[in-house]
């Protein structure tokens, strides 16, 4: 490799192939019987299928034999139900937001922490970050794992952290510039809008640090990493993480970008038939499937991620062996991803059901403007024709009002006579997401 290529490689990263699965199985032989032996869910659904320990599992390939586990599963074992250690063992819990207002939980260990923070070391190394970088951290923190992830990182490696969090964009800026930030990680969107603020400002002589942007959270779009890298003459990667497996961090690309490297001796990946539940070859799309290989609190077995995705076994440029997948292009179910924000149809319908004044019919369109910033409008029925000007305002107000409580996002409310939008006689189609179209 070329020695101004110089890229962070750790030792299983770029592992003999062989080798790799060695360390897989063995490890995936140690989580099923772990499973088995300390969470009652596991046990009764691996006896079901005749595993009682790790012995049972000869190769890699048996892993089908173990059953999936499912959203469903997480909600109904809420809250404690999958916990594998003593509740005395836990130091720290994070959720994902839920369809009906119960969340997804995940809780750590001290030793579960560790394992996360030094999984987000390799994917902040991997673009390039050192000690001697400045990052700013636009993601929200809260319950929210997306924050946390890469401040735990980015402090171990010895990196200057500035929690920013998200919005505020006057003071996003004055950071950036103030503090010679070299590495700002948010969502893509945010960024574009930024990138425009940041551009005005070089214009008129301004001095920015900034080297690189790590995106997350949401699907960064080809023609949006495009403008921002036009806009700032940066370099930008992007991350797949998920609040099930400890958050950011499950894959994450290098600087050749051709695929994401999943961190597959953490997390180990298949692809399989969404309908049938069987595994498809490599470079074929499917629903990705992941195992938890090194956990103690919540550790997952074949868990269904919904994630509409393909994987590949070979070398990367860079030199790792690990598993590559790209970034998911949809989704099995009907969740998208607004603003960094998982949002399920049945969230919208829920706030719709407490307004008498409206119908259950609904259309959401999800845009990008010209500026690369995402936009939602939400078209509802009223269910009678004759409601006056103010009464028509004060329910949009209050509608938008409740979606940005619930959603914590902004979405903006038309309100429609009744009968004015398209009705099914099969399955109702809802959402139009338009924001990837010319992609």
């Amino acid at each position: 490799m070329n020695s101004k290529n110089k890229i962070y490689q750790p030792h299983f990263e770029c592992m003999d192939q062989e080798k790799r699965q060695t360390l897989q199985l063995e490890k995936l032989q140690n989580i099923a019987t772990y499973c088995y032996e300390n969470v009652p869910f596991y046990r009764k659904k691996l006896s079901s299928v005749g595993i009682t320990s790790g012995k049972d599992i000869k190769n890699l390939k048996d892993i089908e034999k173990l059953p999936f586990t499912t959203k469903e599963d997480l909600r109904s074992q809420y809250p404690f139900g999958l916990l594998a250690v003593d509740r005395s063992k836990i130091i720290r819990a994070h959720a994902s937001s839920g369809t009906t207002g119960t969340p997804t939980l995940n809780f750590y260990t001290k030793k579960d922490l560790e394992i996360w923070t030094d999984n987000c070391v390799r994917t902040l190394l991997c673009a390039g970050v050192s000690k001697y970088d400045t990052v700013q951290i636009a993601f929200k923190y809260g319950l929210f794992t997306g924050g946390f992830s890469f401040h735990q990182a980015a402090e171990k490696i010895g990196c200057m952290v500035i929690p920013a969090s998200a919005g505020n964009t006057e003071k996003q800026i004055k950071l950036l510039k103030d503090l010679r930030v070299t590495t700002l990680i948010a969502t893509s969107s945010y960024v574009a809008y930024l990138s425009e603020i940041i551009r005005k400002y070089k214009d008129k002589g301004e001095k920015f640090a900034l080297k690189r942007v790590i995106f997350g959270s949401e699907r960064c779009g080809k023609n949006v990493r495009k403008y921002i890298e036009n806009n700032l003459n940066i370099k930008t990667y992007e991350n797949y993480g998920m609040t099930e497996f400890l958050g950011a961090g499950v894959a994450f690309e290098c600087p050749f970008k051709k695929g994401m490297h999943i961190s597959d001796d953490i997390f180990y990946p298949e692809i399989i038939d969404p309908h049938e539940g069987k595994t498809i070859a490599d470079e074929k799309f499917g629903e990705l499937v992941l195992t938890s290989l090194e956990r103690e609190a919540m550790p997952l077995l074949r868990y269904k991620t919904r994630d509409i995705t393909k994987i590949e076994h070979k070398v990367c440029e860079c030199k790792r062996t690990s598993t590559k997948m790209v970034a998911p292009k949809a989704r099995v179910d009907d969740m998208f991803i607004f603003k960094g924000v998982n949002i399920f149809p049945s969230q919208i319908e829920i706030l719709l059901n407490k307004f008498k004044e409206l119908s259950p019919h609904y259309k959401l369109t999800l845009t990008r403007d010209n500026n690369f910033r995402d936009r939602a409008t939400l078209e509802v029925e009223t269910n009678e024709q004759n409601i006056s000007k103010k009464d028509l305002f004060l329910i949009k107000r209050k509608l938008e009002y409740f979606l940005r409580e619930s959603l914590l996002v902004h979405i903006d409310v038309v309100l429609k006579g009744p009968y004015t939008l398209e009705r099914f006689s099969g399955k109702a189609k809802r959402i139009y997401d338009f924001r990837f179209s010319e992609e």
